[in-house]
Formats: structure tokens, C-alpha cells, sequence
């Protein structure tokens, strides 16, 4: 692979050789069919061809490498396109005719300052998402790592107190949410601040907000705050008897409305009116403010060590002292999440057996059943249930018939009903989720996944 210089000399060549040519000359061949522009400084472009940006692809690329700390905290497409800004007023302001060699070093040298100065001026992020949670708006805000939840009043008043919104618009935001029309604003940065309240709140009655403290670019930073607000829903969902259908109400409105689904239905010679029913609940369940504050307290182990995993997420450094337990739990609550959020029952079972092969550091079977066995006191020939199999028969359908075969391709019950299957697999990878969560949190000495199994 070419280092960064020698890639540097190959675009000043590919510079030189252009030079003179017509702009249609430099699209000739090229799929893009359009010129390709990189900024010169000054408001000035430099026209360059296909060859020479992949050129600056492969430099973005062997530049970012150089700098893995920056892996999670700032996607490639956002330093690609940081390099491609930064070196065009380099090259516009370098000699097709001197040596391309001796030119590369110092143009090189000149590219990494800008790029360190750029990550060097990032700041912390703070993201806002609109969410449903629960059916009454009374409940008080509460945190889970990274993330607090608000009433969407609290929110607005928190933030007209930091500065970031107007007691203007605070009011007539708080008017429009009350369902009171508000007479037009005059173009600026205060109506587009409102707009964009009033999009990204939507008719949601809590604010889900994600602090990262560590630096972002905006793209990566979205990405994380996004997975941190899913699982931190997830989270709260566990204090449920079936996550599942907690998670049908508990939504981002970032990801998108409710939609109604139809299916026509024709029998032969009958006619048949078809139904329809609603992608996901309006809102999570009904509980009072003085009973969900009981389970905060009742769950305060498992949500301390939830905040941790959520924290860790947002860390770039994974700076924790027990990266590799945190990531497992990580691991663990997003196939959990992904699993309760799937429609088909059979690839829902499969996320809940990621979620359990997770927790037993992926030893399959026999590793979930020892994580089993250690954190929730059964033993592997227990009945399920007094009339059921035992948990080794159970987790051999889960894993192997469900999550093992159907990912390997090899499955023969494609078609078959796996809603039971579905029911109970939930139900185990909940109960070790919070029994881990809850060992975790007592365990500051654990910090391998195979402390799990203790």
C-alpha cells in the first residue's frame, strides 16, 4: 500500500498531466458524469478527474488509519470529505513544474496540521429526540448513563436556562404543543431554531437527550447517540414483564411515524374484507409517576450498570477498565433490542440468541447454560416449567434449531410457528440481561465476560 506521500506525488502528476485539457475532456469515461470539483480557497474550484479523487479516497484512507483513535468518533465519508476541502487550496497553490517529490512532504506536513486542527476545534455534542414513552406526561426525568428522558416542558424550560432557546420561542412553542395557533415569525435563526423543535419533537410528549462529552463529528456522533437512545428505550423496557410489546410504544419519532399496514385477502368464490392494524403502538404503557419511580429504584442495579454500557458506547477511547465485559453487555442488549423490535418470529428468536451468546462469550449452548446456571441458580436439567422440557432442550431448540441453522442456512422449519419458541427465548435472554446487569453492578472486580459465569 503507497504511503501518504507517495499517493500526495501521484495526484500532483495526475495534476500535471491534466493541465490545458477542456473541462468535457476531464469527464470523458467517467460514470459520474459530472465534473468533480474540489474547493481551491477562496471561493475558487479545481476541476480534477475520476483518477485523481480515488487518489484522495486512498489518501483519506491511509491518513485516518494513522489516527485510530479517531475510528469510532468520525465516519469515513466525514474525513473523506475533510481531506478533500483541506487539500484543495494546497495543490492550488502548488507548482505543476517543481519536483513532485520534494513538493509531497511539505504539502503532506501542511494537510495533517489542518486535519489536526479540525479534530482539534470539535467540540461535545448534545442530541434531542422526540419520543413517545409512556401514555401520561407526568413522569419526572430520570437518567440512564449518557441519556435523560424529560417531559418535553421540562426539556424546553432546561434548555431556555442553558441558552440554546429563547423565552420567545419557548412560549410559542409551549402554545403550539398546547394545540394554540401562533402568528408568523419573521425569517431567521430563531424560527428555523423553532422549525426544527418542532420536527424533531413532533407530538411526542418526552425528549430523549444524549450528551457525548468525548469528541464527535456530527455524522458519528448522531450514529452513536442514536444507538445510545435506542438501547437506553430498551433499557427502561426491561423493567417490563415482556419487553417486546413495552418497545411497540417505546419509539424515537426520529425513526419515523406509525404506519398503517393493509393486505388484500381474496378467497375463491368468498368475499373477504381485509384488515388492518398499526405498525407499532402511539405510546408505551400507562403508569403512575409514583410507581415507575419505584422501579427506577427497584431496577437502580441494573440501570447503573446499563449507564455504564452506555457510556462505554459513547466513549471513543473505551477508556473503561473493563472494556470487555462492557462490550459483551453492549453486544448483548443490542441483538436483545434487535429482537424485540423484529416482526417475524423466527429472526426475533435468532436476535434473543445473539443476545444469550453474548453473555456466554459465544460458547454456544453449553457457555449460555453456564451463564445460566451461575447467574440465575438453575441447573441445565431443571424443568423450564413443571410440565416443560428442561433448559438444555429449550436452549438447544433456541440456539441451535433457531440462531444456529437458520444463520448457517441449513434450517428445515423456514415456515414453522416460532411464537412460542419467540415468547420463552425473550423471556430468558431478559432475565439473564438483568441478572448480569444486576451481578455487574455489585462486581466491580468483574471485567472479563467469563466473570459472568462465576
Amino acid at each position: 500500500m503507497s504511503s501518504p506521500e507517495k499517493i500526495i506525488e501521484d495526484i500532483l502528476a495526475a495534476l500535471r498531466a491534466i493541465q490545458g485539457k477542456s473541462a468535457s475532456a476531464l469527464i470523458t469515461g467517467d460514470s459520474f458524469r459530472l465534473p468533480r470539483l474540489i474547493p481551491a480557497g477562496n471561493g475558487g474550484t479545481i476541476q480534477i478527474t475520476e483518477e485523481i479523487d480515488d487518489l484522495i479516497a486512498r489518501l483519506a484512507r491511509e491518513l485516518k488509519a494513522k489516527r485510530p483513535t479517531l475510528t469510532r468518533s468520525i465516519k469515513d465519508s466525514e474525513w473523506r470529505n475533510w481531506v478533500r476541502a483541506t487539500i484543495g487550496p494546497l495543490l492550488a497553490g502548488a507548482s505543476l513544474k517543481a519536483s513532485t517529490a520534494k513538493q509531497a512532504p511539505p504539502l503532506l506536513k501542511k494537510l495533517d496540521d489542518a486535519l489536526n486542527g479540525i479534530v482539534a476545534n470539535l467540540n461535545p455534542l448534545e442530541y434531542a429526540f422526540g419520543t413517545t414513552l409512556f401514555s401520561n406526561s407526568d413522569i419526572s426525568a430520570f437518567t440512564i448513563g449518557p441519556v435523560t428522558f424529560d417531559s418535553r416542558q421540562t426539556w424546553l424550560d432546561r434548555k431556555v436556562t442553558e441558552g440554546d432557546v429563547t423565552v420567545v420561542t419557548q412560549r410559542r412553542v409551549k402554545r403550539i404543543w398546547g394545540g394554540s395557533r401562533v402568528g408568523p415569525r419573521k425569517n431567521g435563526r430563531d424560527k428555523l431554531r423553532e422549525n426544527d423543535i418542532l420536527k424533531a419533537i413532533g407530538s411526542c410528549e418526552y425528549v430523549c437527550t444524549v450528551k457525548l462529552s468525548a469528541v464527535f463529528a456530527s455524522e458519528a456522533g448522531l450514529e452513536s447517540a442514536l444507538t445510545a437512545a435506542r438501547l437506553a428505550l430498551t433499557c427502561a423496557a426491561l423493567a417490563f414483564e415482556t419487553p417486546s410489546e413495552t418497545l411497540r410504544g417505546f419509539n424515537l419519532h426520529y425513526d419515523g411515524p406509525i404506519n398503517i399496514q393493509s393486505a388484500l385477502l381474496f378467497v375463491p368464490g368468498k368475499i373477504i374484507l381485509s384488515g388492518s392494524r398499526l405498525s407499532r403502538r402511539p405510546t408505551g404503557p400507562f403508569i403512575r409517576a409514583k410507581d415507575w419511580q419505584a422501579e427506577l429504584t427497584r431496577m437502580a442495579d441494573a440501570f447503573a450498570t446499563c449507564g455504564e454500557v452506555l457510556n462505554n458506547l459513547v466513549d471513543p477511547a473505551r477508556s473503561t477498565s473493563r472494556p470487555e465485559l462492557l462490550e459483551a453487555l453492549l453486544q448483548a442488549l443490542i441483538w436483545f433490542e434487535k429482537g424485540c423490535r423484529e416482526v417475524g418470529d423466527l429472526m426475533a428468536t435468532v436476535g434473543f440468541a445473539a443476545s444469550l451468546d453474548a453473555l456466554g462469550k459465544g460458547t454456544k449452548t453449553n457457555g449460555i447454560l453456564t451463564m445460566l446456571e451461575a447467574r440465575l441458580g438453575i441447573k441445565r436439567t431443571d424443568p423450564i416449567n413443571p410440565q416443560g422440557p428442561t433448559f438444555q432442550s429449550v436452549l438447544e431448540t433456541i440456539y441451535s434449531e433457531g440462531r444456529s441453522r437458520t444463520i448457517h442456512g441449513t434450517s428445515q422449519k423456514i415456515g414453522y410457528d416460532w411464537a412460542s419458541t419467540r415468547g420463552t427465548a425473550e423471556q430468558l435472554a431478559r432475565y439473564a440481561l438483568l441478572a448480569c446487569f444486576d451481578y455487574v453492578a455489585l462486581t466491580p472486580t468483574a471485567t472479563r465476560t467469563d466473570d459472568l459465569k462465576k
